[in-house]
């Protein structure tokens, strides 16, 4: 027996804008993390000092420049529950669905002289008006498996999935 959700209405779902490939969450998270950074460094030419007798001396206290706009990145738990997918306890393995996860972190042809197949997938991630087409890729995946058969087969595990935004794909300078 395969593993499926419920239904894929109003349901989270990560889908390779590659090939396809989509995982829909039996259940949608009960959170989402969504982090934006604002690109600020140290200006190079400030002191060091911050001490209230050394304002308005060149080059001292604290500053920052700012050095440019930056991508979201969002975080997600998604639960993968086979023990209630079956007629009977203990028959659905989850490790397929996980699998399509696994697939979507993974170098696409590592084997291929083409530049572009050497890459992880790029995917859409949406649920409803927080998360509508969010284009990324996958930043890291980690999975705890909670429940096995006795033959050592998961029946239900939580992948945390940690997405970058990317609204398009290059290629590192110099490769």
């Amino acid at each position: 027996m395969s593993f499926s959700p419920v239904s894929n209405e109003g349901k989270i779902f990560i889908k390779s804008l590659d090939d396809g490939t989509t995982v829909t969450a039996q259940f949608n998270p009960k959170e989402l993390q969504i982090d934006k950074p604002v690109g600020w460094e140290p200006k190079p030419d400030t002191g060091k000092s911050n001490k209230p007798e050394d304002k308005g001396k060149k080059n001292q206290g604290v500053g920052v420049q700012f050095t440019g706009a930056k991508g979201r990145s969002l975080t997600v738990e998604l639960l993968f529950d086979g023990y209630e997918q079956g007629k009977d306890a203990y028959s659905v393995d989850v490790s397929a669905e996980i699998g399509k996860l696994e697939h979507l972190a993974s170098v696409r042809n590592p084997g291929i002289q083409k530049e572009d197949d050497k890459r992880p997938h790029w995917c859409v991630a949406t649920w409803g008006k927080t998360l509508s087409g969010f284009r990324c890729v996958i930043e890291s995946l980690s999975t705890k498996y909670t429940m096995f058969d006795d033959k050592g087969s998961p029946l239900r595990a939580t992948c945390t999935v940690k997405l970058m935004e990317a609204d398009y794909i290059g290629k590192k300078e110099g490769q």
